[in-house]
């Protein structure tokens, strides 16, 4: 799990339910894990103990509710005497940590922020006496990377008040104020050796040695001597990345200038406008009469969705690297279909500036046949797969059509589906014609949006339908009728194929013609309008999803004795799907349930699995965009559905 994210579209930094710094992506979001782990520890002079804090009791989250003069009490930071900030609650991205010792009688708060321009990361360490006697300690940070994703050829090295570790040119420079008094670099995880931070652990005294290359880590401290009881000790620390040593040398220096707490007030304003932005929507101005739960997880899945994503235009759909232990391999890709739901949900929210990104990246990735393969990189490579030739999910180019030409219904910018006609709408309506089946008149057989099994599904087919149906409609604003004419037809010999896969003998759509299997995907059905969510037969199915796929914690499973992480593990995307359609049938009582389920099974931070178990339990990863961003979308069609109601009122 990774419930700490902290980004600017080209650093992000993950933190697991320890505390542990796990993931550090330069300089694509997703692309380039640098880190093995940072991890900080306590030496108790007194009683000649060592201690690891992510070894402590812990409460995570982000910071969201702001006492007076926070920021000016925080140590030398230069605030503007102007700032009106606004106290109370706030959605932000400073993580907060708080690590707690009872048998040591010490407590750790543990600030952390990304700039959102500059790459670099900040924390804050507040260490508090609570018990009865004065203390002195010693804080220590250890830091063990794998610069370029391996331990080989790696150089760490002292230099003043800095401690740099480097490989070709991706640097890492640590610095703090007050200035570390003790330092280690040295061999870690080779030929026996652990780590410089084994010198900590016997005695807290570090070994000073300034320059070591190979597989290394390395180790700084800071002396904290005779905190009284309640008193709080604070330490300021940051990691400035970088492609070269100057570039983070002056990104420090600069740091120092301009006083290095301000990054927290800079991250702070910068989100809380992020969010003024969706909350000036009409529909929004309910937001304030939804559970405080589900209003916290809507800014949180905003935020989330953003922080996967690259200022390339790449949206990786998870973080989470834990998640290599069950496959060796990542969910650091950039999927085409989950890249497509998130620009439909940032342009639901109005933030076109973004979407308008993600097509941009998808106009550059899309094959010169006019197709999407299975995956890519956050560069936009072509990313690994377990499928055989021709490698294609056919709701993969149908999707990003129709997120243009959502993009098109949410924002009327012409020069948007004008721009990306020729390099995207025209190469992927085009092959989506010709992979139709003529004998089916269904989308030609490829692996499903699960990547599971081959077939014509009838997810795949609403989805393509949606995508020619899009792609149709551009062509006629652009004046182009003999595209429209094409396309809307192909899309309407889908639809009329798509909807005899409804079966009477068991009342709801079979997953594909040859497969009856009961499966919340078909809710694609009405939500990309083959037919209305009020038809009997989108009624019956619905019905049946909720009756047969509703699991006991309250969630709803992808489909019928599924496996993946565990027995029909309740699913967020296809618990809000049901929620979706139940705003569209007018059920608002019930979406608000399925939503407050939704954002009552994320974890203390906000931040939402993919799976949740009968028991409770996440599975698989933590965080995942998709979720995220389909909270996001299910949120606004409830609020929007809630003015609607008050207008006829």
């Amino acid at each position: 799990m990774r419930p700490l994210l902290f980004g600017n579209g080209r650093l992000l930094i993950c933190e697991d339910e320890l505390g542990i710094i796990r993931d550090i992506y330069y300089p694509y979001v997703g692309l380039e894990n640098h880190c093995n782990m940072i991890r900080a520890g306590i030496y108790d002079a007194n009683l000649h103990v060592f201690s690891w804090l992510d070894g402590w009791g812990i409460q995570q989250r982000y910071k969201s509710s702001f006492e007076e003069n926070f920021f000016e009490t925080l140590e030398d930071l230069k605030t503007d005497d102007r700032e009106n900030m606004e106290i109370g609650f706030c959605a932000s991205n400073i993580g907060e940590t708080i690590f707690e010792n009872q048998s040591l009688g010490l407590r750790v708060r543990v600030l952390d922020a990304v700039h959102p321009s500059s790459n670099y990361f900040y924390r804050l360490f507040d260490v508090m006496n609570i018990s009865p006697s004065s203390r002195d300690i010693g804080l220590f940070s250890n830091q063990n990377y794998n610069i370029l994703e391996n331990k080989i050829g790696e150089t760490a090295f002292v230099d003043g008040d800095m401690l740099i570790h480097y490989k070709r040119d991706r640097y890492f420079l640590h610095s703090s104020y007050p200035q570390f008094d003790q330092y280690a670099v040295g061999v870690a995880e080779w030929k026996g050796m652990q780590g410089t931070w084994k010198d900590m652990e016997e005695d807290g005294m570090l070994s000073c040695n300034a320059v070591a290359h190979g597989s290394i880590d390395s180790t700084i401290s800071w002396r904290i001597s005779g905190i009284r009881p309640g008193e709080s000790r604070r330490i300021h620390m940051w990691i400035v990345v970088g492609r070269g040593h100057r570039q983070v040398v002056d990104i420090h220096r600069k740091l120092k200038e301009n006083g290095p707490a301000n990054v927290y007030r800079i991250s702070f304003n910068f989100w809380k406008a992020f969010i003024e932005h969706v909350d000036a929507l009409p529909e929004c101005r309910n937001l304030r009469e939804l559970p405080e739960k589900v209003q916290d997880a809507f800014y949180r899945s905003l935020m989330a969705t953003v922080a996967h994503m690259d200022v390339n235009g790449s949206i990786i759909a998870s973080c989470d690297s834990e998640i290599k232990q069950f496959g060796a391999d990542l969910y650091t890709y950039c999927w085409p279909r989950d890249a497509s739901w998130a620009c439909i949900a940032l342009d639901r929210a109005r933030y076109h500036h973004l979407s308008k990104e993600i097509i941009d990246f998808l106009s550059k990735i899309i094959t010169v046949d006019g197709y999407f393969l299975h995956k890519y990189t956050p560069a936009g490579d072509f990313g690994s797969t377990w499928h055989p030739v021709p490698m294609i999910q056919l709701d993969e180019t149908g999707l990003p059509l129709y997120a243009l030409y959502h993009n098109w219904l949410m924002s009327k910018d012409v020069w948007i589906i004008g721009r990306y006609f020729s390099s995207l709408v025209r190469p992927a309506a085009e092959f989506l014609v010709g992979s139709i089946d003529r004998t089916t008149n269904l989308p030609a057989e490829s692996f499903d949006l699960w990547e599971e099994r081959r077939g014509s599904h009838a997810y795949t087919a609403a989805v393509v339908h949606a995508g020619l149906r899009g792609a149709s409609e551009i062509a006629r604003i652009l004046g182009n009728e003999k595209f429209h004419s094409r396309w809307s037809q192909a899309a309407e010999l889908i639809r009329h194929a798509a909807l005899d896969l409804y079966d009477d003998s068991i009342m709801h759509f079979r997953r594909s013609p040859s497969d009856s299997t009961l499966d919340a995907s078909v809710f694609s059905i009405w939500y990309f309008e083959l037919l209305p969510a009020n038809d009997p037969r989108v009624v019956n199915t619905m019905r049946a999803i909720e009756r047969e796929l509703t699991r006991p914690s309250g969630g709803v499973a992808r489909y019928m004795h599924d496996t993946y992480h565990g027995y029909m593990n309740s699913w967020i995307i296809c618990t809000l799907w049901l929620a979706q359609w139940h705003i569209a049938v007018g059920s608002l009582d019930r979406a608000l349930e399925l939503i407050k389920w939704c954002s009552d099974h994320t974890f203390s931070t906000g931040l939402m699995p993919e799976q949740v178990s009968d028991d409770n339990t996440f599975r698989s990863v933590l965080p995942l965009m998709w979720s995220h961003c389909t909270f996001v979308l299910a949120v606004l069609e409830y609020l929007r559905a809630v003015s609607d109601n008050q207008r006829k009122e």
